[in-house]
């Protein structure tokens, strides 16, 4: 099976891959979901952005949150949006141009924050942490550039917390589990509160939630990353075969079903 160049694993290093205008595709295409802003309420809720406030928002992407929270700060507030991804900053830059809002964007590293210490009242990361090879790290960078008081948000998924419908049990658990494993961190999601904590976080809150994903939407996100499996050898290219062809006749019979588990995590600095 010839590998997909479009693969949602490698956000941490889009600028290398052969098509980086994939992942600002796919991020279009997922705040898209009925869900994403569900999440984003849950998130602005949490962060309890108010006017003024200054706001770091952490793997920015194409900067639609960080938009959303200049919204929400207002005019004489600030929010930075960082990616270190040179691709998506530009993206962000270009598509803030006629914003009039209070964001910048910055090329950065989320272990290596450029800010100094209490900087922002508040920070999130949102689908972030599960790409970074050191998520704890950029957890304590969150925590350090923040007041004393504000909070941290992030929101991501579990990999292993996925269900789909098809009639092998068998292959739809070794399918699931190949998928996590091809991600930097699969199992990101049920991490976080202990992230959390370990940073000195207080008055930690957790939801989880479900996110619905139509056939064609779970072919952009997984099939990419399917194909990384099997070309590792975790998933045979039969099994992999019939795994499509499954999802394809539930499809056509109007019965596909599939779900990712996530959560939203938040705490507050001691004061």
């Amino acid at each position: 099976m010839k590998q997909s160049p479009d693969d949602v694993t490698q956000f941490h290093s889009v600028d290398h891959t052969p098509n980086p205008a994939f992942f600002a595709q796919f991020m279009d295409t997922s705040h898209a979901q009925p869900t994403a802003q569900s999440y984003k309420q849950i998130i602005m809720e949490q962060l309890a952005v108010q006017k003024g406030a200054t706001i770091l928002d952490i793997g920015c992407g194409t900067g639609q949150d960080a938009l959303d929270l200049a919204q929400a700060v207002g005019l004489q507030g600030r929010v930075i949006g960082i990616d270190s991804s040179e691709t998506m900053v530009q993206e962000a830059r270009a598509r803030a141009a006629q914003a009039q809002l209070p964001v910048e964007y910055v090329l950065a590293d989320a272990t290596q924050l450029p800010f100094a210490d209490a900087s922002f009242d508040g920070c999130q990361a949102s689908r972030v942490l599960g790409h970074l090879r050191e998520p704890k790290l950029a957890v304590a960078e969150m925590v350090r550039v923040i007041r004393p008081g504000g909070r941290v948000v992030a929101a991501d998924g579990d990999m292993d917390l996925i269900a789909i419908d098809i009639p092998d049990r068998a292959l739809a658990r070794k399918v699931i589990h190949a998928a996590c494993d091809q991600m930097v961190q699969g199992w990101i999601g049920r991490q976080m509160p202990r992230l959390f904590q370990q940073a000195g976080l207080r008055n930690i809150w957790v939801e989880g939630r479900q996110m619905p994903l139509d056939y064609a939407f779970f072919q952009i996100a997984f099939r990419g990353m399917l194909q990384r499996a099997q070309a590792a050898g975790s998933i045979l290219e039969e099994e992999l075969m019939c795994f499509w062809q499954a999802l394809e006749q539930a499809e056509q019979e109007q019965q596909f079903f599939a779900r990712v588990g996530g959560f939203v995590v938040s705490g507050r600095k001691p004061a």
